[in-house]
């Protein structure tokens, strides 16, 4: 049988060479670092001079009343641990990490103390917002693809407010459909890439801009009521769009049609949808190369712009 000398000390051993980061702190609101094996030193990128004594807060990026640490301390004090929480770490170099943390309090001796044991969460997470971002990403192009733009759009009309409104550009391409049938479907890509580049670099800070599939495109703008969008910016998109491109030494050009619907507060995502829809039907029907219309009449100084 083994001694329990012999064992402790085998305990001791394995806290020092696991490859797994621990923890060991005070149960005070501060919780001051005990004690922490080299694989935590290495996880933070300390050393155990720089953490002795001191509270667990050096290593978080927030404050160390965040209601995300009161949660946990509140667990502990309540039910005595926590298993396989997210928590953000931050690494002395200034690094915020995702970490998953399960901890334990414990009495021992009639003294008091927390353990915990950090998984470093980086590649996981890593590996979700990839698997995420190309679940929400249109591969031709790098827009983002329709199921992220029904989802922003949701999101975005729920704060929509008579202060601060939400406006919808649906682009649909003319003279695409020549392009495909003429020079092929690879080439048409390339045409899509580029447009897609020209809305990119056309659109302002805070646009959300999406390829619905196949030369449909949308634009969805959060702006103040008191500096209104006009159809001007959006004829610059079309001109833009409409410039001629060179594709393999060949002079391409497209137009487009562009539908442009304001919310108000209380708009429903159906509604909203169906009259950027609308809109662009009516630029549509016009036959023009470039031809932009809001679902609803807008002041004289802001009248249809059209070339042809």
């Amino acid at each position: 049988m083994i001694s329990e000398d012999v064992l402790n000390s085998a305990l001791r051993d394995l806290f020092d060479v696991s490859p797994v980061p621990f923890s060991i702190s005070t149960t005070d609101f501060n919780s001051r670092y005990i004690k922490v094996n080299p694989a935590y030193l290495r996880l933070v990128g300390r050393s155990w001079e720089e953490l002795a004594e001191k509270p667990l807060a050096i290593d978080l990026p927030y404050p160390i009343d965040h209601p995300a640490r009161l949660e946990r301390m509140h667990l502990l004090e309540t039910q005595g641990f926590y298993d396989l929480t997210e928590v953000e770490m931050l690494r002395s170099d200034g690094q915020i990490f995702p970490t998953l943390i399960t901890a334990q309090r414990r009495r021992i001796a009639g003294e008091s103390l927390d353990i915990e044991i950090v998984i470093d969460n980086s590649e996981r997470k890593a590996l979700e917002n990839a698997i995420l971002h190309a679940a929400r990403t249109d591969a031709m192009t790098g827009l983002h693809n329709r199921a992220s733009f029904e989802a922003h759009l949701v999101e975005a009309l729920s704060v929509t407010s008579d202060e601060r409104r939400l406006s919808l550009a649906y682009i649909d391409l003319n003279r695409f459909k020549q392009v495909n049938d003429r020079f092929g479907h690879s080439v048409g890509d390339r045409v899509l890439k580029e447009v897609a580049r020209r809305i990119r670099e056309w659109s302002a800070d805070g646009d959300f801009v999406a390829r619905l599939g196949g030369d449909e495109f949308a634009v969805v703008s959060s702006f103040s009521s008191a500096r209104p969008i006009t159809l001007a910016r959006y004829l610059g998109l079309a001109t833009r769009i409409a410039d001629l491109m060179q594709i393999d030494g060949q002079p391409i050009q497209v137009g487009a049609a562009i539908g442009i619907a304001q919310a108000t507060h209380d708009m429903g995502f159906s509604a909203f949808l169906d009259n950027a829809d609308r809109a662009m039907y009516e630029a549509k029907a016009t036959g023009s190369l470039i031809e932009v219309r809001f679902d609803k009449p807008v002041h004289a100084r802001e009248m249809k712009l059209s070339c042809g």
